[in-house]
């Protein structure tokens, strides 16, 4: 009974560690590669970005629709500014897309 009780310890501690790299990943990647335009809270760094801690449409979308439109980049109606295909940083894995999606869901919808 004590083993499972340490195996099970040590898969929750796994768990977390692991949640915390991502979490860590994802902000790197997010600071990276979305701030410049997005900022640092989601808000918009420059006139014609979208505001993603406000517009929270994007947060509704499952999480592979969200990779797909953002490896296609995205054209809001109206709006002077698109997004290129991957933020324009065409190495970006799906994995690291993921990674980006949940930093921004933990972060910006608050």
């Amino acid at each position: 009974m004590k083993r499972i009780h340490y195996v099970l310890a040590i898969l929750l501690l796994n768990s977390v560690g692991s949640n915390a790299l991502a979490e860590e990943r994802g902000e790197r990647l997010y600071t990276q590669n979305c701030m410049v335009c997005h900022a640092d809270d989601g808000g918009g760094a420059m006139p014609g970005v979208s505001d993603l801690s406000e517009n929270r449409a994007w947060s509704t979308l499952s999480e592979s629709k969200l990779i797909a439109r953002l490896k296609q980049g995205i054209k809001t109606p109206g709006s002077p500014v698109s997004m290129p295909p991957k933020g324009g940083n065409l190495e970006l894995t799906d994995a690291d897309l993921q990674v980006i999606i949940s930093y921004m869901r933990a972060s910006f919808l608050k």
